[in-house]
C-alpha cells in the first residue's frame, strides 16, 4: 500500500474547526517532521468475485467509478462478472491539496450519522441505541438543529426537492422499496458522495452504508431532499 507522506511545512496553512471531524484530525494535531497516512484503496489490488458480486459492489467497495473497472480489466458490459475470477483493482491517485481542502469542511452531520453506523435496526426505533430508517435520518438531522417530520413519507415532503444528478452531501434520499413499486416512499437515508448513502437497514439489521449503484436502490430510488435550510430556529 501506497504511503501519503504530509511535510510540517503544510500544516501552519491548514486551518480545522474546533467541532470538525476527519481520519487525520488527531495527526494534525500533533504534528512531527512528517505524517504518513495509508490510503485504503490507493494501491495496485486483486479482487476474487463471489456470489452475490457485481460491478456497483465492487465499485462502492473499492469507490473506484465501474467505468474505469471496466476499462482496466477489459470488460465490455456489466455482466461479465465471472464467479471465481479475479478483478485488478486500479491505483487512485489522490491530490494532496484536495485532501486537505476538505479537513475542515466535514460536515458535523455526516459525522454524526456514520458515528451510528453498525446499530441495531427496529422497526419503530428513533435512538439512540436502535433505528428504523426514518427515525435514524430524523435522529441524526435533529442532533444538527434540522427539523424534520418523523415517517419516510412526510420526510419525502418537506426540502427541497432534487435529482439523484443534483445530490449533495447530506441530502436524505428516497425509496419505494415495496416488492410491488407501488410508487410511495417506504424508505429513507443520507447522501454520503459518491453515489454512497448511510441508511438504516431492515434487510442488513442495522446502519450501513450502501450504494446508489446497487441495482436494488438505483430502481427504486425516487428522489432526494435538501433539508439543510430548515434549521430549527434558536
Amino acid at each position: 500500500m501506497k504511503r501519503l507522506i504530509i511535510p510540517t511545512l503544510l500544516m501552519s496553512s491548514l486551518v480545522t474547526a474546533k467541532n470538525s471531524y476527519h481520519p487525520l484530525k488527531s495527526m494534525l494535531l500533533n504534528p512531527s517532521k512528517s505524517i504518513s497516512v495509508n490510503l485504503k484503496g490507493v494501491t495496485n489490488d486483486t479482487y476474487k468475485v463471489k456470489v452475490g458480486d457485481d460491478l456497483a459492489s465492487v465499485s462502492s467497495r473499492y469507490n473506484i467509478s465501474i467505468k474505469k473497472i471496466k476499462k482496466f480489466n477489459h470488460l465490455k458490459s456489466s455482466k461479465s462478472l465471472v464467479i471465481g475470477s479475479t478483478l485488478k483493482i486500479p491505483d487512485q491517485t489522490i491530490k494532496l491539496e484536495t485532501l486537505l481542502s476538505n479537513i475542515k469542511n466535514i460536515s458535523p452531520l455526516l459525522k454524526e450519522a456514520r458515528e451510528h453506523l453498525g446499530k441495531s435496526y427496529v422497526w419503530g426505533a428513533v435512538g439512540p441505541a436502535q433505528f428504523d430508517c426514518s427515525g435514524f435520518t430524523s435522529f441524526v438531522c435533529r442532533k444538527n438543529g434540522i427539523n424534520i417530520p418523523r415517517t419516510s413519507i412526510m420526510q419525502g415532503e418537506v426540502g427541497l426537492k432534487v435529482a439523484r444528478k443534483e445530490l449533495k452531501e447530506g441530502d436524505l434520499i428516497f425509496f419505494d422499496t415495496s416488492k410491488e413499486k407501488k410508487g410511495y416512499i417506504t424508505h429513507v437515508g443520507i447522501y454520503l458522495g459518491d453515489n454512497n448513502f448511510i441508511h438504516a437497514s431492515s434487510a442488513n439489521k442495522k446502519v450501513v452504508i450502501s450504494s446508489l449503484n446497487q441495482s436494488f436502490y438505483k430502481a427504486r430510488f425516487k428522489w432526494g431532499r435538501r433539508v439543510n435550510q430548515l434549521l430549527a430556529s434558536k
